[in-house]
């Protein structure tokens, strides 16, 4: 897996320069659910230092964090809205079977490639339903040119203590463009499988980062999005990192796999599960992630079974 880097900063020179912006983005109708919950535990328990800021579709919910600054992302990102007006009524587009005349198909390398999904609705093919959370991306790091990252946080992310400046800092070096949540296993060389993008960081400093954000958004403007073999944001973010990294020898910073975490709920086994538990799914319900989400892993950088609100979530997910 060429191109992949893990290492750590030197925190004594770069604590006081490193400027942070976190942003996120919540689905319309879910802020009292999950989102509220999942944004305010961010700006309690991130550093003073990390800025906030939410992209909303809706009006400004009632929040309790005068930290955090919203951006409405119905005129923030015109492009976000022509493409899902364009294919809104096309069912292929968001993720189901159904063929309308002179609309989208699905990839025919799927009748080969596929896995158990090709032949239902699936949220693969729901390119409609998350392009929303790649135009925020593109927004946020065209128009965070003081700053050195920008951290995508998925809103269903609880954090549950403080998270020390020195942490976030780790996890975002100079000379990598993208710092990710990878499940491509090296010693497997088996092509792996898309990222865990709940937790992503774009580095503002890194020459190709601009021409990614352009590439990434020209997908969705010319619809070559559809051309891919899976139409999600985690599959195009690693189609792309995998393109930049064969390309151009970009060097990204893989948290995951790479470095030894396992398990398929990768973001709470990674060192981020120290500080956060990211309720993908159906976890959103329960209100955390389980213990059976948990691996031991002597190899991991980390053990986070060892972190006390680890020991009180219930046994399942």
């Amino acid at each position: 897996m060429s191109g992949v880097i893990n290492s750590t900063c030197n925190l004594k020179v770069n604590r006081f320069i490193m400027k942070i912006k976190v942003i996120t983005s919540y689905k319309p109708g879910t802020w009292e659910s999950y989102a509220k919950r999942g944004i305010e535990s961010m700006a309690k328990n991130f550093p003073k230092e990390i800025d906030i800021v939410v992209y909303a579709e809706e009006p400004q919910p009632i929040c309790n964090e005068s930290r955090i600054q919203w951006v409405d992302l119905n005129s923030a990102e015109p492009e976000l809205f022509k493409f899902k007006n364009k294919h809104k009524d096309d069912p292929v587009a968001n993720g189901e079977l159904q063929e309308i005349p002179n609309g989208v198909r699905r990839p025919a390398e799927l009748k080969v490639k596929g896995g158990k999904d090709k032949n239902k609705g699936s949220y693969l093919w729901a390119a409609v339903r998350f392009a929303n959370k790649v135009f925020c991306v593109v927004n946020g790091v065209r128009n965070s040119k003081d700053y050195d990252y920008v951290v995508w946080i998925d809103a269903d992310t609880y954090t549950f203590r403080p998270v020390p400046l020195d942490f976030f800092i780790k996890q975002l070096p100079a000379e990598t463009m993208v710092t990710y949540l990878g499940r491509e296993n090296p010693k497997l060389n088996d092509g792996g499988k898309y990222p865990e993008c709940g937790f992503v960081g774009y580095n503002l400093k890194h020459p190709e980062i601009q021409t990614f954000i352009n590439e990434w958004e020209q997908l969705y403007v010319t619809d070559k999005v559809f051309k891919l073999l899976e139409w999600h944001d985690s599959y195009v973010f690693w189609h792309l990192t995998k393109k930049f990294r064969t390309e151009k020898n970009v060097k990204v910073n893989d948290i995951g796999y790479w470095i030894g975490v396992k398990g398929h709920h990768v973001f709470v086994n990674s060192e981020l599960g120290l500080y956060m538990d990211h309720m993908k799914g159906k976890r959103k319900n329960l209100g955390s992630s389980g213990r059976n989400d948990l691996r031991s892993n002597a190899n991991a950088p980390v053990n986070v079974l060892e972190v006390d609100y680890w020991k009180k979530v219930p046994p399942t997910a």
